[in-house]
């Protein structure tokens, strides 16, 4: 079984002030329940493209029974982390705001689209009609809402 180690130091600082914050270049981790790992990273790897970052070993060998796989881009800011629980039916329960947006600066490639969905993902049209407008929203195979902007984000 795999253990993780202990922090040598005490997580909260002692004083305030002392400790640190997030800022702008903190990393961000997105995690989600899945149900199986495997047909999740078919839709993260092979569909969107993303790279697998880090993979836990099987659940029967990590503490607390969860394994994890970790997808994103190397070098990037964030990736979005995927759990499936060992001995636990996993109930993932998105809803229609559960949205993960990328924004691309342009007209989304139609070849993307198409193996999003050969991947497992459900194109699907989103309540909100902004993102109908602007965008393609895809289920991914737990249900959770990806949507690709044709928008660019432009942080200030």
């Amino acid at each position: 079984m795999t253990v993780q180690n202990v922090p040598q130091q005490p997580i909260i600082a002692s004083a305030p002030a002392v400790g640190k914050r997030p800022t702008p270049t903190s990393h961000l981790r997105i995690a989600r329940p899945c149900r199986d790992l495997e047909v999740a990273r078919r839709f993260w790897v092979d569909g969107l493209g993303l790279s697998t970052l880090w993979r836990s070993p099987p659940a029967s060998e990590t503490e607390g029974g969860h394994e994890l796989l970790m997808v994103g881009w190397p070098g990037a800011a964030w990736h979005v982390e995927l759990v499936q629980v060992l001995e636990a039916e996993m109930k993932p329960t998105p809803s229609e705001e559960d949205l993960l947006v990328l924004y691309v600066d342009g007209q989304i490639d139609s070849a993307l689209v198409e193996s999003l969905v050969q991947a497992g993902g459900r194109r699907v049209s989103h309540s909100n009609e902004y993102w109908n407008k602007w965008g393609v929203t895809i289920a991914d195979t737990d249900g959770y809402l990806v949507v690709l902007c044709m928008r660019v984000w432009e942080t200030q």
